[in-house]
């Protein structure tokens, strides 16, 4: 078995700095910086990229809270309504998904440069920055992943002990055998359960390693949304079968099935449709990029 690791809080000064939320700001200043990094090297807007990055992480991290306390902690919601605005108290990947494609749509249409809510007369195009982000986007969540793994916030059903992927959680505090890796611990607990956190870091990392390989050849815009969508929405819809059950406390099903699954059936038939639409643009010769290249979002200094 794999030991669990805890990592405590560290401090600086009176602020604590929990793993996770290092972890994950580490992923989106990471991700931020390759993108930009390639961004540049594609020859693309980095003043509009830098826009539209910020549009996605805004509405991300915002919609992400607030889906995953809709469909997960409803009761919550009820007993207290304004936990829906306490972004840190929870996140859900698909509602931070569904939140960054909000984001995106909001960036195309509305000229916030100009004044707020003015929409566009030229609406600008998304999808040389969003298939951008898509190249980069497994490399900063295996970041995101390595924090789910930290703080063991997905427990999943129990395994036998001689499972060889399985964590070895405690029963209970003190539970099992603790090693010591300067202020980290392994321990060895009697409670062998999936750690889907871990299981999709590992997935994320093969991911992401095959993506950045192909960095230097020139594929089609649209071919990172595909393969992305189509290589995670199998693995999560499959690895949602290993969530502790709903009887036993665990998170809500709706026909069966989690929210995020069901989201997988959405984001596995768009890259199937980005499939289809890549296939096209590549027949007619179309070069999607070049209208990023050739176009400037005009700010207010310019006029």
């Amino acid at each position: 078995m794999i030991p669990y690791i805890h990592i405590p809080d560290l401090h600086l000064g009176p602020v604590p700095l929990h793993p996770f939320g290092i972890l994950v700001a580490t992923g989106v200043l990471v991700g931020t910086n390759i993108t930009t990094w390639r961004a540049r090297k594609l020859g693309y807007d980095l003043v509009a990229l830098n826009s539209f990055i910020t549009w996605i992480l805004v509405s991300g991290f915002v919609l992400s809270h607030m889906l995953d306390y809709l469909f997960y902690h409803w009761r919550e919601v009820v007993e207290r309504p304004w936990s829906l605005l306490m972004v840190w108290e929870g996140l859900s990947s698909f509602g931070g998904f569904v939140g960054a494609l909000v984001g995106a749509l909001l960036w195309k249409y509305l000229d916030v440069e100009q004044s707020p809510f003015k929409r566009r007369k030229n609406p600008y195009p998304i999808l040389p920055f969003a298939d951008l982000v898509f190249s980069v986007f497994p490399i900063a969540w295996m970041f995101g992943r390595m924090g789910c793994s930290s703080v063991h916030d997905h427990p999943g059903a129990r395994a036998s002990a001689n499972t060889w992927l399985a964590v070895a959680y405690p029963k209970w505090p003190g539970d099992g055998s603790v090693t010591h890796f300067g202020f980290i611990e392994f321990i060895v607990g009697h409670d062998p359960r999936f750690d889907l956190g871990f299981l999709e870091l590992l997935f994320t990392i093969v991911l992401a390693g095959c993506v950045a390989l192909t960095w230097r050849r020139k594929l089609t815009v649209g071919t990172y949304a595909a393969v992305v969508s189509l290589a995670y929405a199998p693995v999560r819809f499959t690895m949602d079968f290993l969530r502790i059950p709903e009887s036993a406390g665990g998170d809500s099903r709706y026909g069966g099935l989690t929210p995020a699954q069901w989201c997988c059936f959405a984001l596995f038939f768009y890259g199937v449709w980005m499939v289809a639409y890549t296939r096209r643009v590549r027949a007619r010769g179309l070069d999607l990029a070049a209208l990023v290249r050739e176009r400037s979002i005009q700010l207010p200094e310019q006029g």
